[in-house]
């Protein structure tokens, strides 16, 4: 009777096959390129989530580009630089104590989302809507003055715009700016133990390089996106109504397709047909009274049947080609 091994035997025949035994792995092979994980704060953003999140980004980052570049004058290009997942106070100590903030209120899922714009996009678009130029721009060491606030406003509300149009499909859904303000440390729209996601647009206007960093809290992303899926959604079946359907068909009424009629088929050699002549006689593979074949710009549509109306060939449409 064979002998049965035990399982220890069989992970050491498995180790010998795979060119080492247990003695040659070492814990740093096993933990080689291996990532830190934090039990006390699991990610909790999934990467479905992740996915959606990005897409949201990529349009906003879009209109934002065209509105900065005519705004300013200049070429603008807005990527995304990161999105991560923090605690609020993480986020918030890495603040400077001098920031333009925009506090953004979302009435659809009862949420409050943070804008920070970094001092030297501030500053480039508070030099050019008073009538100086990007290269110019400059970042003084000093508070914002109640001017420079008031001219703000102007662009934070039209970027708060562009967010709402991302949820057009939904008319409940309004962002609108609650206030701006100047120190981050006082800021108490997000708890301070809040898990939120840090998304980082990384914005170059010229030669001036600068970020806008929203923080949204990982409560809000889930009823956020699905403004963006209910839009989705609501396009897609807005273009299947009949009212849809009537529109396409008028515009497609007018269009000209080629129908043929196939008598027959038949086959020659190069040389049979270099010889034909007129007055030639062909044998087609098609039999008098068989059906003949309808195409439609060269795809089978119908069986048809030869004939004469009015003093002309036709011919009668009898059923669908069905192969």
């Amino acid at each position: 009777m064979a002998e049965i091994l035990s399982q220890n035997q069989i992970d050491e025949l498995l180790n010998e096959l795979a060119g080492g035994t247990k003695a040659d792995i070492k814990p740093s092979d096993i933990t080689e390129g291996a990532k830190p994980y934090d039990f006390k704060s699991p990610k909790k953003l999934s990467r479905d989530q992740n996915k959606m999140l990005a897409g949201f980004v990529d349009v906003l980052s879009r209109h934002l580009a065209a509105y900065f570049a005519g705004l300013l004058r200049n070429y603008c290009e807005i990527t995304t630089a990161s999105i991560e997942e923090q605690p609020y106070y993480e986020y918030n100590n890495s603040l400077s104590d001098s920031l333009m903030t925009g506090i953004v209120d979302i009435s659809h899922i009862g949420g409050t989302i943070l804008l920070d714009m970094s001092n030297i996009l501030t500053f480039t678009f508070v030099e050019r809507m008073l009538g100086g130029g990007i290269e110019g721009a400059r970042l003084p060491q000093r508070d914002f003055s109640e001017i420079e606030i008031t001219l703000m406003e102007r662009v934070f509300k039209r970027i708060c715009m562009f967010i709402q149009d991302t949820f057009q499909g939904e008319p409940d859904a309004v962002a609108a700016l609650r206030q701006i303000e100047t120190n981050p440390r006082f800021i108490k729209a997000i708890r301070i133990e809040e898990i939120v996601e840090v998304i980082v647009l990384n914005v170059v206007i010229g030669p001036i390089k600068g970020t806008i960093t929203a923080c949204i809290p990982y409560t809000y992303v889930d009823p956020l996106m699905g403004l963006t899926l209910q839009k989705n959604e609501k396009t897609e079946t807005a273009g299947v109504t009949d009212e849809s359907k009537n529109v396409m068909m008028e515009e497609l009424n007018g269009t000209f397709v080629d129908v043929c009629a196939i008598l027959g088929n038949v086959r020659l050699t190069l040389g049979e047909m270099m010889n034909l002549q007129p007055g030639d006689v062909l044998k087609l593979d098609s039999k008098v009274g068989k059906p003949v074949l309808v195409t439609v710009n060269g795809n089978k549509w119908f069986w048809g049947e030869p004939g004469v109306k009015s003093m002309s060939k036709a011919i009668k449409l009898n059923k669908y080609f069905n192969g």
